[in-house]
């Protein structure tokens, strides 16, 4: 009879899966020191974890500076282009206030309505990548299509994703103790989260490319 320490019992499966998320973490956190690498950082998070959720992970380590290696210029890109298009949307909010009676009312609904399409290009765009090989117009346009296309699966990453940064800075006291656990654990354990429904989303889409 096997024990629960066995290799292939569940509770070597969890704490394997722990311990690969730690891995993915640490990776994580170093690649993004620069800031400027944080595209190709999240693209290759969203590589392993995607596979993780499906255990198709080997090793993590080489795996993770393989995607990030193959997706540091088109994810840097990607990453910049964001960055840009936050700052011009932050920058239209602030506006907002200096506006009065009907203008204001139209730029605010025009703002949401951009609010709207950064968000959901923001939570697909580097998942897409770690699983499609596409020029940065390409890909930016089909991670749009594909998020627009599945509201359910996308407003679920999103809420999950809000709630995670909500928890975060709603308390000092949390907040403290929640660094060490991002620094930890946390990109790592959130990615691994998303990519369960980022996955039965992408699988469409791949199933329609194999045909």
């Amino acid at each position: 009879m096997g024990g629960m320490f066995d290799i292939d019992s569940p509770v070597m499966n969890v704490l394997n899966k722990i311990m690969n998320l730690l891995v993915l973490n640490l990776c994580f956190i170093i690649s993004c020191l620069p800031v400027l690498t944080a595209g190709a950082a999240l693209t290759a998070l969203y590589s392993v974890s995607l596979k993780m959720v499906r255990n198709e992970e080997s090793y993590v380590f080489s795996t993770y500076w393989r995607a990030f290696r193959k997706n540091l210029r088109q994810g840097t890109a990607c990453w910049l282009l964001l960055l840009c298009l936050g700052v011009v949307l932050y920058a239209d909010f602030l506006a907002l206030g200096s506006l009065k009676g009907a203008l204001q009312t139209v730029f605010r609904v025009t703002a949401i309505v951009f609010l709207v399409i950064y968000s959901v290009l923001a939570l697909y765009i580097f998942p897409y990548m770690a699983r499609f090989k596409d020029n940065v117009l390409t890909s930016l346009k089909n991670a749009l299509l594909i998020g627009g296309a599945n509201p359910g699966y996308t407003v679920t990453v999103l809420l999950i994703t809000a709630a995670a940064a909500a928890l975060t800075v709603s308390d000092l006291e949390i907040l403290l103790r929640a660094v060490f656990l991002w620094l930890a654990l946390g990109f790592g354990l959130l990615s691994y989260a998303n990519s369960f429904f980022f996955r039965r989303v992408f699988d469409k889409y791949e199933k329609k490319e194999a045909l």
